[in-house]
């Protein structure tokens, strides 16, 4: 999501010089508070409350109405529009500015993501299930990522297809890009795999999986695998356990998350990259892996369809049972050509798809809940 908001926000500035922006977030400490102009027509605000210091995720709900009386103190004159991402963000929206053109992108939702449990993942609250379908009803808009996402808002949600647009989001070329001279680990070696696992530390992400089916490979496959990312509740700790208790850490390397251009080197260099998630919006490491040459391994749930083309970019599966994945891992370990093959295939694809198409669309449709029209100033908060 925060790389959704950047990068689309950088792209919008750039097409329309008219455009400025108030992006505001929430500090857990003091240190944090403060606006930061990063552009000349853009502000990141970020606004303390006393009372978000020590929160947990499920405390956050609590917090809107103060965040939204803090926002109103802080904003520099009222918007032309809104552009909410997260349910909680448009929760804010609803209750500070009632009255302006509300558009909505959830990123994740609660039916999705309980539709999708897996071992070790609890379900979100009906309370957020509720918030977010009276949000749907509430905005002007709703941006979704694909089409899949679009029928699961209609379907579990209730919403109005006239008021969904499907805005698929981009990929950085100018970082996530093959390189000359820099290659998988792997390239042309069969029975060696240098796997990478880019994300947030959580069940839902599934990185144990990776793990257990590690652990499932016969010691003549030479696997590696990095964990890039941070966790909550020292999950990263369970899963430093786990590999210990498979006999396999010293084949398993934890990093924490990296620099956009780090990262694009790590990608650059897997012979695999891995995101087997139990649900995600679209998807977006499967598509920076894929624009920097490296082939996916995914799992066959809703945007990562869209990201992932099978066969062609990479390989989609089924389900999350760690046998399953052992076996698309010795497979693949075997057969460099067909890696080659998909990685080559997802740098051409991810060519086509940039955050400049995805301002494109977006603006067109912000211009459209405007009052003032196409050729007037747009004040947009994020």
């Amino acid at each position: 999501m925060n790389v959704y908001i950047l990068r689309s926000l950088e792209a919008l500035l750039d097409l329309n010089p008219q455009l400025t922006v108030e992006v505001f977030t929430l500090a857990f400490s003091p240190e944090q508070a403060g606006r930061v102009d990063f552009h000349p027509r853009a502000s990141l605000v970020s606004l303390f409350l006393p009372q978000a210091q020590g929160a947990k995720k499920e405390d956050l709900p609590a917090l809107v109405s103060d965040f939204a009386r803090a926002l109103l103190a802080s904003a520099h004159r009222p918007p032309q529009l809104i552009h909410a991402h997260y349910w909680l963000s448009g929760q804010v929206a609803v209750e500070a500015y009632p009255l302006a053109p509300l558009v909505l992108t959830l990123h994740t939702s609660a039916a999705v993501k309980n539709l999708r449990l897996g071992p070790g993942e609890s379900p979100e609250p009906q309370a957020r299930f509720l918030a977010e379908q009276a949000l749907v009803a509430q905005s002007d808009l709703l941006v979704v990522n694909t089409a899949f996402e679009a029928e699961q808002m209609v379907s579990l949600y209730g919403a109005e297809p006239e008021l969904l647009r499907v805005i698929p989001p981009g990929v950085d070329r100018s970082v996530f890009r093959p390189l000359e001279g820099v290659e998988p680990v792997n390239r042309d070696r069969a029975g060696a795999l240098h796997l990478v696992f880019a994300g947030r530390l959580q069940p839902l992400k599934g990185p144990k999986v990776l793990i257990e089916a590690l652990g499932l490979l016969p010691s003549s496959l030479r696997v590696s695998l990095d964990i890039i990312g941070s966790s909550a509740q020292a999950y990263d700790q369970h899963l430093r356990l786990r590999a210990q208790q498979l006999g396999i850490a010293r084949r398993v390397r934890f990093l924490p998350p990296l620099a956009p251009g780090d990262l694009a080197q790590a990608f650059r260099q897997a012979d695999l990259v891995a995101c087997p998630s139990s649900s995600e919006t679209f998807g977006l490491v499967a598509l920076e892996a894929s624009a920097s040459g490296a082939p996916v391994l995914a799992t066959k749930v809703d945007g990562l369809q869209e990201a992932v083309l099978d066969g062609v970019t990479g390989l989609l599966l089924a389900d999350r049972r760690a046998a399953t994945w052992a076996s698309a891992l010795k497979a693949l370990a075997a057969d460099p050509q067909l890696r080659a093959r998909l990685g080559r295939a997802g740098a051409q694809r991810a060519a086509s798809l940039t955050w400049q198409a995805t301002a494109l669309n977006l603006l067109e449709q912000y211009r459209l809940l405007t009052v003032d029209g196409p050729d007037e100033g747009l004040e947009d908060s994020f």
